[in-house]
């Protein structure tokens, strides 16, 4: 037995054939980019996301093909980058040709009307969360004022993973780790909240229902299915959101350990029975029960990636990304003073959404080798600061899990582990959202019997700290932290 797992995210789009264990037999992937035409904004076309899902599957298909019968796959579980809302009218048409996606900041605005006219404190006992551009809750609000025959033409807002199940079944459906995350959700009741509804000024029915994550929505439409290679009428699973589904892709975590997810972002996540109600802390439900508190950087990866292209703008150099950990390496520890501050596409403090990036302490001694090591470092220096928040807030951390396609990058998890004093776990299951995809898929057709059958993956491999780099470290973290408390607001500031 087998199951189509489907990953959207934000700069690959992936898809596989894996077992109930999550083991993946076959893997394809495409490649995509975040189209930023003004500062602050990013989106993404839903009709590109079809495209490149469907030949990602085929691909995927023609190589199970090769080995095993296509009969044997039993289920489809799609997850996906979250909380970028498309628009589909009542006859399943795109309205949202652009899709702001997650790192989208343009509603801001709304935002800082709630934050006028509302009790933000009052807000998070209902919603679990503070106020932040990424709720699709609040950039469906920007949609109604700014964009009034759209927001009307439209019969449901559905998140990229809501939209690839819309398009594989025909049928309107969410899962309580996208809607926890809509600002429209009540984590007591755990269901949409009239309250929020109020207050955002949006109507409740463009919203699917609410599914548990492991749930099935509908089947696979029979034209779809003969387009794809696949079985007729494959059941569909709901899904989850992607970094939420990677959670059980690894493994279900404990209270005393963090997890380090760095793709494009990264976000820094712990495991608690209830929501941590904190301005600083987000919570999304997770996909089994429980709940998921984390911080985010929204260029955490993307930062480096934009390193990368950076150096290859000159006359175009194609430059590799170990070339880039060779070149960075080449550099002493804080970079000779040189501090990145690593918010290119601002950050969802309120009182830091519009900032940018920026280079610190800069001389005429730095070299290239030293901006390539303060990237990595700026990243790291970030992280450092929301692992000691979780510190100040009673959670005994004790190690972090690591994985997202960075995990590649030894050099920078060894200058995060000395920056936060903790040993770096790094995972030996680099799609662990596809792998988690396959669970939810095997749980809900009854393959397993319990979450608990899965067991954390053993680590790749253990990254210590080093003791007398953390004392060097913990002095550039001072540093970092100063300019960071230094520079808020800043680019709030109209010029």
């Amino acid at each position: 037995m087998s199951f189509l797992a489907i990953d959207l995210g934000t700069q690959s789009i992936r898809a596989a054939v894996v077992d109930k264990k999550g083991q993946i037999k076959t893997l394809s992937q495409m490649s995509q980019d975040v189209d930023s035409p003004y500062p602050g904004w990013a989106q993404q076309m839903p009709e590109i996301w079809w495209k490149l899902t469907k030949e990602v599957i085929k691909q995927t298909v023609q190589q199970y093909k090769k080995k095993s019968k296509i009969n044997e796959i039993e289920g489809i579980c799609t997850c996906g980058q979250m909380h970028g809302p498309v628009g589909i009218d009542q006859n399943g048409n795109i309205t949202t040709k652009w899709t702001q996606i997650w790192m989208d900041k343009r509603s801001e605005t709304i935002c800082q009307m709630i934050r006028n006219n509302y009790d933000e404190i009052k807000l998070a006992k209902i919603s679990g969360n503070p106020i932040t551009t990424g709720w699709p809750g609040v950039k469906i609000r920007w949609i109604k004022d700014n964009q009034r025959e759209l927001y009307e033409a439209t019969e449901y807002f559905l998140v990229p993973k809501d939209f690839i199940n819309y398009r594989l079944t025909g049928i309107a459906a969410t899962d309580h780790s996208e809607a926890s995350g809509t600002y429209l959700y009540d984590v007591n009741e755990e269901r949409y909240s009239k309250t929020m509804e109020k207050v955002l000024d949006v109507d409740l029915k463009k919203f699917a229902p609410i599914h548990e994550s492991y749930d099935i929505i509908g089947n696979l439409k029979p034209n779809i299915a003969r387009d794809l290679g696949l079985p007729i009428e494959l059941p569909v699973i709901a899904g989850g959101g992607d970094f939420i589904v990677s959670l059980l892709g690894i493994g279900l975590v404990d209270s005393s350990t963090a997890v380090d997810m760095t793709g494009t972002s990264t976000l820094l996540v712990v495991y608690k029975n209830k929501p941590i109600l904190d301005p600083a802390i987000q919570n999304l439900r997770h996909v089994i029960g429980g709940w998921i508190p984390f911080t985010m950087l929204d260029c955490g990866g993307l930062a480096i990636k934009w390193c990368k292209d950076l150096l290859n703008s000159i006359n175009n150099i194609n430059h590799s990304y170990e070339q880039i950990i060779k070149i960075a390496s080449q550099a002493q520890i804080g970079s000779e003073g040189l501090l990145f501050y690593p918010y290119l596409l601002g950050e969802r403090r309120k009182d830091n959404v519009s900032a940018r990036g920026a280079f610190f302490n800069l001389s005429i001694t730095h070299q290239a080798k030293h901006f390539c090591r303060s990237i990595m470092e700026g990243v790291a220096l970030a992280l450092g600061r929301d692992i000691a928040h979780f510190r100040n807030l009673g959670i005994d951390l004790k190690k972090v899990v690591c994985l997202g396609g960075a995990t590649r990058n030894n050099f920078l998890y060894q200058i995060k582990s000395n920056v936060t004093n903790l040993p770096h776990y790094i995972t030996n299951q680099p799609e662990s959202s596809l792998s988690g995809c396959g669970i939810l898929t095997a749980y809900a057709l009854g393959k397993i019997d319990d979450f608990e059958e899965i067991k954390v993956n053993h680590p790749s491999l253990i990254i210590k700290p080093e003791d007398s780099v953390v004392l060097k470290y913990n002095t550039i973290q001072n540093e970092f932290n100063r300019m960071y408390e230094h520079m808020l607001g800043y680019w709030n500031k109209k010029t």
